[in-house]
């Protein structure tokens, strides 16, 4: 097992969020974490990558034991975060904000395999990051992100603003890069985006994890959906 969550309780000052959430990763998985907005999926991410202390619970990656880690030494295990909104450095050029995804890489092909991946992204190495578009935005921090070379990638709500035609773009770069060997967790709102990449599926409701299936399972359950998310896939 790559990635393991154990009975994770967080609270936000007084406000318990995540209520005893377990999950599995297995090495080479894409795998969907679903839920209603504000349920806790963004800080179920936050927990494993260190912004967010459990109170209770355990973290393990690759069978260590790493609920105390800070942030810096968690990233530096394999553990990368695309998180919700990309949050680049605006006035800094897309290379520089590269550039910071490289302080920890582990091997890896660096600039090369982000301009395999994202071509475009050549041309715009001299501009400020916060001039880009969406789509060109979210290239850059799906970039930084991978040229740390991790094992595992955590993408929340990677489609969010994004043009139809790059959301399709999105979805064949992550399936290419799970395809390679990257294990991925998803927080996503778009279900058909999660069903069309996961191998399996957690539902979130309240802070806990309510349900989970392989994919190929819940494609012959709708139901499923409706019960937890109030749509159809």
């Amino acid at each position: 097992m790559l990635l393991r969550l154990e009975d994770i309780h967080t609270h936000y000052g007084k406000s318990h969020i995540l209520q005893g959430v377990s999950m599995e990763i297995r090495k080479g998985e894409i795998v969907g974490l679903l839920g209603r907005n504000g349920v806790g999926k963004t800080t179920t991410l936050n927990t494993v990558v260190g912004f967010v202390k459990p109170s209770k619970g355990r973290l393990i990656f690759n069978d260590r034991d790493f609920t105390s880690y800070p942030c810096h030494k968690i990233s530096r295990m394999g553990i990368a975060y695309v998180p919700q909104g990309r949050h680049l450095f605006p006035q800094m050029t897309v290379l520089e904000n590269l550039k910071t995804g490289m302080l920890y890489a582990t091997g890896g092909d660096g600039l090369d395999r982000v301009f395999d991946l994202f071509p475009n992204l050549k041309r715009l190495l001299d501009q400020k990051a916060g001039s880009l578009s969406g789509g060109e935005q979210q290239a850059v921090a799906i970039s930084r992100a991978i040229l740390k070379n991790p094992e595992i990638l955590l993408l929340d709500e990677p489609t969010t603003g994004l043009m139809p035609l790059f959301v399709n773009s999105l979805l064949e770069i992550v399936r290419r890069l799970n395809e390679e060997g990257m294990t991925i967790l998803l927080v996503e709102e778009k279900v058909p985006f999660v069903l069309s990449l996961s191998h399996r599926i957690y539902f979130m409701v309240k802070g806990r994890i309510e349900h989970g299936a392989a994919k190929e399972d819940l494609v012959e359950r709708p139901e499923v959906f409706v019960d937890y998310l109030g749509v159809r896939p």
